[in-house]
């Protein structure tokens, strides 16, 4: 059982006082750590014993009166409460030897001193005849030497008197301890340890049960190291039911922690601060120096720290109780430490993050004071970002630049923009507008202009762009392979023009061309409209050998992107069947759903490294990729979250007018769920315009105009649509991410009646040359279902088959239905269809099972996320296809070959379903 009580031990002394009373003193030595509960064990032990009868005497030392002779000595006569006359003896004597104590008083001998010894424990003798005496002294490490010497001396002379002496001590050794062991007669030790997770558990169970008690007790255990008091702190902070995993350390604590380090004395206490401000540098010699101590002296205060469970080895047991003791500092306080902290570790040469670490808890004011300061923390920002470790990074130049002057002012700030577009392309940004074109102007490294590029194309600040763009020009040679072609793709990717050529033929060392030309000509191919094998290749060439913050996230997004696109291109090998370098090197399987799943499994693996490292923009950017992915294999539900997640990564004003990729993701998903207020919040979030006009802010307007069209805001949509072509026909090339856009503005000729100019886009988009097997099987589709000639009265609310639902073609998502009208449910041309004889498409299927099964119109809609016009337009199709009256005839017409006998079971269950509208 925890002994929380103390009832054990309280017995034990009682036996003691019993046999005392009968004759026979006793001594009893109660040790324990800091925290062990042994003040308040002695404390109720002497209450119990005046309760008793017996005359009690209590004293507790402290560290601050050792040099105090006699002190506990006063504390024990004149608290008791002794007879008149023999009070007036004790005075005198205590008087008397402190005058002969004074400096100006003759020099006495030591038989002086032991006759007033004796005298006092005669008179204790005298006192014990008439009742048992009690002699309690806590804390006797602390007490001065005159006081200890009293003890001795009454040790040895209580095997003839009623007298029971008990002493509270430390678990340590200490000066007087071995004379207390070998003062002859029997010592009875009660010794106080910490409590172990089971005795926790204990404690715990009493309050929230055995079970939350066991599944508790193992953090609290860490965070109090079975300190009794420490637990019995939290306990007292444990305001919330349940508590939280792991304990918070409240007032209750703090007061705890505080009060044991007052109670160990000055030196310990500046130890334990030290051990604090240095954490994982702490080295006992260290310790010494900065808490102004000697070596021996912290030794001791490591073992007495960790014999209570405050400490572990040379640092504090758990970050919360540092934390406790870091703010029971002043500020000024903490700030004087972290300086003498900084000097020294820099006086012995110790490493930049850790001195680092102390410059940053300095503050900017004082750390100027240290003419190295600037020097040190670019030094450890350098290794904090190697390790991936950002945040501290980023802290060390923000203040090296807050420091600098003005030779390594735009150095540092280099060095600043480089760590903050990690994680924050926004405040990049804030620091390089001040200074743009002294960092432009001075710019000697192609790398350099090639961050300030990225940063000016995602703000979309033009002036900036101009001015790098020119810089570039004027220095071609500050730009290796690498850089340039990473510039190259950033360039296409935002819609510019690079204005940096890449190297062609040998250079000057007779070498071949470096493999960075040709990977930026088959990604900037990508652009243009052209994906082949060596689009495929050079994108995972780029994702193996690029990590997340060391090339523009543009540059792995458009890898990814190529693989993306890659299943649905008419002009790689995959429609042909024939396994490609690129599929035999990855081995991932040939054609849709291999390489389908090759950008899957690339997707999360920039992910995870991006996550890893911290570089929270490149994360957030591949994130919206995945949603891409999501979003083209019919999941628009999953693509919507991950869109969400990516822009709750990183927040719109980061993204400035790169955000027009999530956003279009996002409306896209919402307009292919049916969700209205998705949409209007996707709608809602401010996006800037862009330097140049490209295809990431073409997916968005079209993104936008499938959105318009799903409130049925059908001219809108038109707009956008329109000018998405507009830009595609000035370009002269369909770039994947728009190519669909007549079969979009189709989609929407078709809703506001105009079939004929839905008719000839279709056309037109199935003659383009770069259409790919996706866009043209769609436009196959819809051709088929398109109704002759325009509608003659009125714009109709919505032709039939053109609304949302998930699973046959994730863009366009007003097309699906209709496109699936004509079609099997393994796709197919339409004169093969007219062979083989009417079929139901993969939409129709799903539709007439829930219908066979007994479903609503309304259930359907709900279940298959379409509205109720499509169930019923789908129902009537099938209806004209088969030649059936309505559903009652559907099970008997179609039969188990078409509908599989599963369902005719289940329309037997569900009885007849024809009454069901």
């Amino acid at each position: 059982m925890a002994p929380r009580d103390r009832r054990a031990q309280l017995d034990e002394l009682a036996r003691l006082l019993s046999a005392c009373g009968e004759g026979t003193g006793g001594l009893s030595v109660v040790t324990g750590c800091l925290g062990s509960g042994k003040t308040d064990l002695v404390q109720r032990f002497a209450d119990e014993a005046a309760g008793s009868g017996a005359l009690t005497l209590y004293a507790t030392a402290v560290w601050s009166e050792g040099s105090l002779p006699g002190g506990v000595l006063d504390q024990l006569f004149r608290g008791a409460r002794l007879p008149p006359d023999l009070a007036d003896r004790v005075a005198r004597l205590l008087t008397s030897h402190a005058e002969r104590r004074e400096p100006s008083a003759p020099v006495r001998g030591v038989g002086a001193e032991t006759r007033f010894l004796n005298d006092l424990a005669s008179l204790l003798l005298e006192l014990s005849r008439d009742r048992p005496v009690v002699v309690v002294v806590d804390d006797l490490q602390f007490a001065d030497s005159l006081s200890q010497q009293f003890v001795l001396h009454l040790r040895r002379r209580l095997s003839s008197a009623r007298i029971l002496l008990v002493l509270g001590e430390w678990d340590l050794p200490y000066p007087l301890s071995p004379g207390l062991r070998a003062g002859g007669g029997a010592v009875t030790r009660i010794r106080l340890r910490r409590l172990n997770v089971e005795e926790i558990t204990e404690q715990l169970a009493e309050r929230w049960g055995t079970e939350r008690g066991r599944q508790l007790a193992p953090a609290w255990h860490d965070v109090t190291g079975g300190n009794p008091a420490l637990v019995e702190a939290l306990l007292a902070d444990a305001a919330a039911d349940p508590p939280s995993v792991p304990p918070q350390p409240g007032e209750a604590t703090t007061a705890a922690v505080l009060a044991a380090l007052q109670h160990v004395g000055l030196v310990t206490r500046r130890i334990a601060q030290a051990m604090v401000i240095l954490g994982e540098d702490g080295e006992p010699e260290l310790i010494a120096r900065l808490a102004e101590a000697r070596v021996h002296q912290v030794r001791h205060a490591i073992e007495l720290l960790g014999a209570a469970g405050i400490t572990c080895g040379l640092r504090l047991r758990h970050p919360a109780l540092a934390a406790v003791i870091a703010d029971g500092m002043e500020a000024t306080e903490r700030a004087e430490w972290h300086r003498r902290a900084a000097r020294e570790l820099y006086r012995r040469g110790g490493e930049a993050r850790d001195i680092a670490r102390h410059l940053r808890a300095l503050g900017g004011a004082s750390a100027a004071e240290l003419p190295w300061a600037v020097e040190v923390l670019r030094n450890a920002a350098e290794q904090d970002l190697r390790g991936d470790r950002i945040t501290a990074g980023i802290a060390s130049l923000e203040l090296a630049s807050a420091l600098a002057g003005e030779h390594d002012r735009l150095d540092t700030t280099r060095e600043l923009v480089r760590a903050l577009m990690l994680t924050s392309p926004s405040a990049s940004s804030a620091v390089v507008f001040p200074v743009r074109r002294e960092l432009c102007d001075g710019a000697r490294r192609g790398r350099d202009l090639l961050i300030l590029l990225w940063l000016g194309l995602g703000t979309g600040d033009g002036e900036l762009v101009d001015r790098v763009l020119t810089r570039c020009r004027e220095i071609p040679e500050a730009f290796d392979p690498q850089t340039t072609a990473e510039l190259r793709v950033l360039c296409r990717f935002h819609g510019v023009e690079a204005g940096v050529d890449l190297p062609a033929g040998c250079d000057d060392a007779g070498l071949p061309d470096d493999p960075w030309v040709e990977v930026a000509e088959a990604l900037g191919g990508f652009w243009a409209g052209r994906i082949d094998v060596r689009s495929v290749d050079a994108a995972e060439h780029v994702l193996r050998s690029s990590r997340p913050g060391e090339t523009p996230p543009e540059v792995g997004a458009t890898a990814l992107l190529v693989l993306l696109y890659a299943d649905t291109d008419a002009d790689t090998d995959a429609e042909t069947g024939a396994e490609t370098g690129a599929d035999r090197d990855a081995g991932a399987d040939v054609g849709p759903g291999g390489r389908g799943a090759r950008a899957e499994r690339w997707c999360r693996h920039v992910i995870d490294s991006a996550a890893g490292r911290g570089a929270v923009t490149w994360q957030a950017v591949f994130e919206v990729v995945r949603a891409h992915l999501a979003l083209r294999r019919g999941a628009p539900a999953e693509a919507e979250a991950l869109a969400t997640s990516a822009l709750t990564l990183l927040p719109a004003q980061s993204w400035g007018a790169s955000v027009t990729y999530p956003v279009g993701v996002r409306l896209l998903a919402a307009a292919q769920l049916g969700d209205t207020e998705r949409i209007e919040e996707a709608l809602r979030i401010p996006v800037p315009e862009p330097v140049s006009v490209n295809a990431m802010s073409l997916f968005h307007l079209r993104a936008r105009g499938h959105a318009q069209l799903a409130q049925g805001r059908v001219l809108a949509a038109v707009s956008d649509f329109r000018e998405c072509g507009r830009q595609m026909e000035k370009w002269g090339a369909d770039v994947p991410l728009v190519a669909a856009w007549r079969v979009d503005l189709a989609e929407a000729s078709a809703a506001l009646g105009r079939y004929d100019t839905a008719r000839d886009l279709l056309i037109r988009q199935l003659e383009h040359p770069n259409t790919d097997r996706r866009t043209r099987d769609v436009a196959l589709r819809m051709l088929a279902g398109l109704p002759e000639g325009d509608a003659v009265a009125g714009l109709p609310a919505g032709p039939a088959g053109l609304v949302p639902e998930a699973g046959v073609r994730a863009e366009g998502p007003k097309l699906r239905d209709a496109a699936a009208c004509v079609c099997p449910l393994h796709g197919g041309h339409a004169d093969e269809q007219e062979q083989a004889g009417p079929s139901l498409s993969e939409s129709e299927r799903r539709v007439v099972e829930l219908a066979v099964a007994g479903r609503t119109n309304r259930e359907i809609s709900r279940e298959l996320y379409i509205t109720v016009s499509t169930v019923e337009q789908h129902l009537t199709r099938v209806y004209r296809k088969f030649g059936v009256a309505g559903r009652a005839q559907l099970a008997d017409v179609l039969g188990p070959d078409v509908l599989g006998p599963d369902v005719l079971d289940r329309d037997a269950a569900a009885g007849d379903p024809a009454v069901r509208m």
